[in-house]
């Protein structure tokens, strides 16, 4: 979906969102000068530089992106191949974040770019020990600032 941001939010009135992607300018510059962001992705070859510039993700910021799509679990969402099994699924999806960051020792933060990882990103932050951004905490920053609720605190 990140290869129509632009065109997307160029055609509708309202803020639009479409890739998780748009969270690593943001992820960045909350991490060290020197960190990097992890990007787990179904398809490797599809984080090309075109569809970064396109989500903001421009030169500046250092990215290591690893795939998952020639895993056998994950691989079988991917191509729709019938079944898969969660728990061996959820090991896949871990241990490319573990790969991600045994490769990359500069890793600050891990983005899962794929939206059939979600179920899994508590499983890979308690692997890893890194934050973990995915298209959920994108959705929840959306709507927290389309949805504001009246101050309750102490000022």
């Amino acid at each position: 979906m990140g290869n129509y941001q632009r065109q997307a939010a160029q055609a509708l009135d309202v803020p639009v969102f479409l890739s998780s992607l748009l969270q690593a300018p943001m992820i960045h510059r909350g991490l060290k000068p020197a960190q990097r962001v992890g990007i787990l992705c179904a398809d490797e070859p599809s984080i090309t530089p075109e569809i970064l510039r396109a989500n903001g993700v421009g030169q500046e910021i250092p990215i290591a992106v690893l795939g998952l799509g020639d895993q056998p679990q994950f691989s079988n969402i991917l191509h729709s191949r019938g079944a898969f099994d969660y728990d061996a699924l959820e090991m896949e999806v871990v241990q490319g974040a573990q790969r991600l960051q045994a490769d990359h020792d500069d890793l600050g933060a891990i983005l899962l770019e794929c939206s059939d990882m979600l179920p899994f990103a508590h499983a890979v932050q308690r692997a890893v020990g890194l934050p973990v951004f995915d298209f959920i905490t994108m959705i929840r920053w959306i709507y927290h600032a389309v949805a504001q609720r009246p101050y309750e605190g102490i000022i």
